[in-house]
């Protein structure tokens, strides 16, 4: 049986601490609907874009986004799959209890059409220095999820359960590729099944990315100091407090905005509307050869109507003339 040793210390107690009280107020503070998507939209551009780096992809952030919003018509398969793979993670996070089969699937849907279809989810065969055997991996995996589904794990903080299990991820390397990414989508899992996940509006990725010669350094010491978790479990949570930190600063500003929105009726946007919004948020133009990528299937004239509802209600600006026309927000 996989039982982890570590001590909560005083550091990680904050970042708990620093976690719960953003928590806390990011449920309490009610922004529009279309500034929240955008967050949600942003955070998954984030991670899926620092885990294709963390993967060694080559794909730039500005394709991934691209890619998300159909803005491409030669989306990568990598981002198709890891779009698909966040998807999942929602879906298995609402069984009672988590499986060893599940990362196996989230690591098939990660490969799928970019290996043999025998190689999707399988578990490595080949030997990697300093990891199990590839005879070992499956009972060490099996334990490993034993240990999740005990009362032992159960009576964790769910951040430093997270933590365990895709550090175990990590040192195991139980599959051919993106153990990484397979790895970051068990840390989901975790904190979906305990309903912790924060709506989507949160990725570490980008920290493991920005920090990752300290990752790869506490990721080591785990072995180093006889298999204790504490420095670990440090470095994480005070990554996963600093996002969510950040991420009620950006909320609180966006509540502001929400209250002065209300007050002045410019709330009430069509669906069309808020579409706009939301790709002037992203790319901050539109210009009126965007509309057929943006609104495929919609005639100019409806988009035009939209574009002057939102001018005359202070939402957006324009500048330059007929077909030269560029809207920007206000």
């Amino acid at each position: 049986m996989f039982f982890p040793e570590f001590t909560v210390t005083q550091k990680t107690l904050k970042n708990i601490g620093t976690v719960e009280y953003s928590r806390a107020i990011a449920d309490s503070v009610k922004i529009l609907p279309a500034w929240e998507k955008q967050l949600r939209k942003e955070a998954i551009t984030s991670r899926i874009y620092s885990l294709l780096k963390t993967e060694g992809t080559g794909i730039d952030e500005q394709t991934v986004k691209a890619s998300l919003e159909g803005f491409t018509e030669n989306k990568p398969q990598e981002v198709t799959n890891f779009d698909d793979a966040l998807k999942s993670v929602k879906e298995i996070g609402r069984k009672l209890e988590l499986e060893e089969i599940d990362i196996k699937y989230i690591n098939q849907t990660l490969t799928q059409r970019l290996m043999p279809k025998a190689k999707q989810g399988a578990y490595r065969t080949l030997k990697k220095n300093g990891k199990p055997d590839p005879g070992e991996i499956l009972a060490r995996i099996v334990t490993l999820f034993d240990w999740l589904n005990s009362l032992d794990a159960r009576e964790n903080h769910p951040v430093i359960t997270a933590a365990i299990l895709s550090a175990e991820i990590l040192r195991i390397e139980p599959f051919e590729n993106f153990n990484q990414s397979t790895a970051s989508m068990a840390f989901d899992l975790v904190l979906e099944s305990y309903s912790y996940s924060l709506g989507g509006l949160i990725e570490i990725d980008s920290y493991f990315l920005s920090s990752r010669k300290e990752f790869e350094e506490v990721l080591a010491e785990i072995e180093k100091n006889n298999f204790d978790y504490t420095h670990w479990l440090e470095y994480v949570t005070h990554g996963f407090s600093t996002k969510t930190y950040n991420l009620v600063e950006k909320i609180k500003l966006l509540e502001k905005d929400t209250k002065v929105a209300k007050a002045t009726g410019r709330v009430k946007v069509t669906e069309r509307q808020e579409r706009i919004i939301e790709y002037l948020q992203d790319y901050g133009l539109l210009q009126n050869k965007d509309f057929p990528v943006v609104f495929p299937g919609i005639s100019e004239d409806t988009v035009l109507r939209d574009l002057k509802s939102l001018l005359d209600r202070g939402i957006i600006k324009k500048s330059g003339s007929t077909k030269s026309s560029r809207y920007e927000l206000s």
